[in-house]
């Protein structure tokens, strides 16, 4: 299926982390200095075990012992893990102290078998995924015996909430701590879980995030993870409260405002025309060879209030597919002698996480160019979703750092629409 491939840079980047590939790129940055943190006595007796052959995992199980090399980048703004068996590198991980998603790899033995243990904690903005996968290799290859993932938002009182669910993150935690206990490590560029396992004395993640809260939120040592995930929640829940919308009585805009949907690569895109009376127009097309799913639509929103300075929350009144085939329905068109295939398809930005086509009541947010995003609080805080398809990619570092374009979010699913040239 064709829409297998609708992803933006960001979200591709992001499906390259969960399968293990090495990170590259965010929004988030570290200073280079804290290459020094992560360079902690452990880490150098870890090193120094790599050297003497003290850690030779067998991670193919074929009885020969590899080789694991672990060291620095000549710029020092990362590390790098290699693992060769008679002269062949199994394995190559680069872990970047610079940017989120930061590469963490373990040695893990459970029950006399080696593997290959990679972990993900990224925390943007409030924003978390934490994913892990556990491989093995043979003949064939690598091959990912067990893995998780867990999604969560700490920014209760954003009028974009993905949600928090104590007890999904800590099921997540209890599993991947589990494997952690049975780990030595051979990569880790992340500080904040360096920081984790210096405090704990093993390997161990307590979720630092936790500790960052004080004095609204201190953790209870006497309490269990889930426990103290549930305060934290209540907690927070109490001291970040909600926007309040304002009346406002029309859109911000004075004539036909033009935005598009889509992503750095690829042959897809959804147009829109938001009129200042809250009316639309869209038309969404993905080309794969001579065969193009296509769908026009047009709707109404109403304008639910003023959410901040820069931002404006909408209610869809009325969405209509106007194609002039059913979902899914399939048909040529020949044209000098050049036959076309159409299909007709859901209009890509409308629709929900499931692919149908959204309903009525669904809530967007407009934002104006001067929307930033640099702190809590502010409107494009948080926003991961939509940050990633920003077209003119950006960091929110202070309140200079603005959209710079008219944008709309659904805020279903983070998808959004930019004012600026295809």
């Amino acid at each position: 299926m064709i829409k297998v491939w609708r992803i933006s840079c960001a979200v591709a980047m992001a499906l390259l982390l969960g399968l293990c590939i090495s990170c590259a790129g965010s929004q988030d940055t570290v200073e280079t200095e804290k290459i020094s943190e992560i360079t902690s006595t452990e880490t150098a007796v870890q090193t120094e075990d790599m050297a003497d052959g003290t850690i030779a995992p067998d991670l193919n199980g074929n009885g020969i012992p590899e080789q694991v090399i672990l060291k620095e980048m000549e710029d020092r703004q990362g590390q790098e893990l290699e693992i060769w068996e008679n002269g062949t590198c199994i394995d190559c991980e680069t872990g970047y102290v610079a940017h989120t998603g930061w590469t963490s790899v373990f040695l893990c033995t459970l029950d006399g078998q080696d593997y290959l243990l990679r972990y993900h904690p990224t925390m943007f903005q409030g924003v978390g995924t934490y994913d892990y996968a556990l491989s093995m290799f043979t003949d064939n290859g690598e091959e990912v015996i067990q893995k998780n993932r867990v999604d969560f938002d700490i920014n209760f009182g954003a009028p974009v909430h993905s949600g928090f669910e104590p007890e999904a993150i800590a099921a997540f935690m209890e599993e991947l701590n589990a494997l952690l206990s049975n780990s030595v490590v051979l990569l880790n560029t992340d500080s904040d879980l360096q920081g984790t396992f210096d405090r704990e004395g093993r390997l161990y993640d307590s979720l630092w995030w936790l500790d960052s809260q004080e004095p609204v939120f201190a953790r209870d040592q006497k309490k269990s993870m889930l426990e103290n995930l549930q305060d934290f929640q209540v907690a927070m829940t109490a001291v970040q409260t909600p926007a309040v919308l304002e009346e406002a009585e029309a859109l911000p805009v004075t004539e036909p405002l033009e935005m598009f949907f889509y992503s750095g690569a690829g042959a897809w895109r959804t147009s829109l025309v938001l009129n200042p009376d809250g009316s639309f127009v869209g038309d969404y097309s993905d080309a794969d060879g001579d065969t193009i799913e296509v769908c026009q639509f047009h709707g109404q929103f109403g304008l639910a209030g003023k959410l901040t300075e820069h931002s404006w929350l909408l209610t869809m009144e009325e969405l209509v597919l106007d194609t002039g085939h059913e979902i899914g329905e399939m048909w040529d068109v020949t044209e000098n002698g050049y036959t076309t295939h159409y299909i007709a398809s859901e209009p890509y930005g409308f629709d929900s996480m499931d692919w149908t086509v959204l309903p009525t009541g669904a809530q967007f947010i407009l934002y104006d160019p001067n929307a930033t995003g640099h702190a809590p609080g502010t409107e494009l805080y948080g926003a991961a979703a939509f940050q990633a398809w920003m077209h003119d990619r950006r960091e929110f570092l202070s309140e200079q750092d603005v959209l710079g374009c008219w944008g709309l979010q659904s805020m279903e699913t983070g998808r959004g629409f930019f004012a600026d040239s295809f």
